[in-house]
């Protein structure tokens, strides 16, 4: 199974479990202080679901109120979404919300089909998070986290594709609970791009370190075509070093690897190191 099958099996619920792969930034302390021993791991757990859940609604809000303030002359606009201009990108999310009757495609109904697709969106968490859901799979917080991490990622890299699009000042290394969750879901494919862009039948190691949102220093290695994590070393100098915010893009395919290297935002070295940021991505 590929990248891009992983991630639509996760944005419908059908992913399994994993464990994750990185120390995320604590965005809620006074919530992880109100656990005390007597509430053990189950109670963690069910926080850390109701911060995740609190970060997709959040991106939500931004995309409406982003989507509410596109001018006419601004929805033929580029996006750095590949081959979507703002009504495209704003049609994508809406997604089965918006009527696709031309009637219907119009700027009011754009607007209104963002809403209705983040009121389900809601509905689709308290569902997820309900006594039906808790009887059946879906009620593992591990796998409610992963299931909300996704949308996370997709929500988080089409906020920024909209608002650069608009020019709306937009910081691509917040210190967001949102960027946090996206990028620690795509950390767990890293190996399998790391594999997948090296582009070799040699085996061979990548360091991969970030710092801000998400803190993460690990090797992937990769062995008979297949990557996995194992702790952090040179990887015979073949690494690939950044920030959370530059990483997310990069892989999902926004940017060139030579402008985050300008602006400071990633490095490489190594031949596999070259590979992974000219090659490995999300999507293609």
């Amino acid at each position: 199974m590929d990248v891009l099958a992983l991630l639509c099996e996760a944005c419908t619920m059908r992913l399994p479990g994993a464990a994750p792969t990185s120390t995320l930034a604590d965005h809620r302390e006074h919530r992880r202080c109100d656990i005390d021993e007597r509430d053990g791991p189950d109670a963690a757990a069910t926080n850390a679901v109701t911060d995740t859940a609190a970060a997709v609604l959040d991106l939500w809000d931004r995309l409406v109120r982003l989507t509410a303030r596109v001018g006419p002359q601004e929805w033929s606009r580029p996006t750095p979404c590949p081959d979507a201009n703002v009504h495209g990108l704003i049609t994508h999310v809406a997604g089965v919300n918006l009527t696709t009757a031309s009637s219907q495609d119009t700027p009011t109904a754009l607007v209104a089909g963002v809403r209705a697709a983040r009121a389900a969106e809601a509905a689709r968490i308290a569902a997820l998070r309900g006594a039906e859901a808790l009887r059946s799979r879906a009620g593992d917080p591990a796998f409610q986290r992963r299931v909300l991490r996704a949308a996370c990622l997709d929500l988080w890299v089409h906020h920024y594709d909209l608002a650069t699009a608009l020019g709306t000042p937009v910081d691509p290394e917040e210190d967001s609970a949102a960027l946090s969750e996206a990028c620690a879901y795509l950390l767990e494919f890293t190996p399998q791009l790391v594999a997948r862009g090296c582009d070799t039948a040699e085996d061979g190691d990548v360091r991969i370190a970030l710092q801000g949102a998400v803190d993460h220093d690990a090797t992937v290695a990769v062995r008979d075509g297949r990557g996995l994590w194992s702790p952090p070393h040179d990887g015979a100098g073949h690494t690939v070093s950044g920030t959370p915010g530059a990483f997310v893009l990069l892989l999902s395919g926004r940017g060139d690897p030579q402008h985050w290297r300008d602006v400071g935002a990633l490095a490489w070295s190594g031949a596999r190191g070259e590979a992974f940021v000219r090659k490995a991505r999300l999507f293609g």
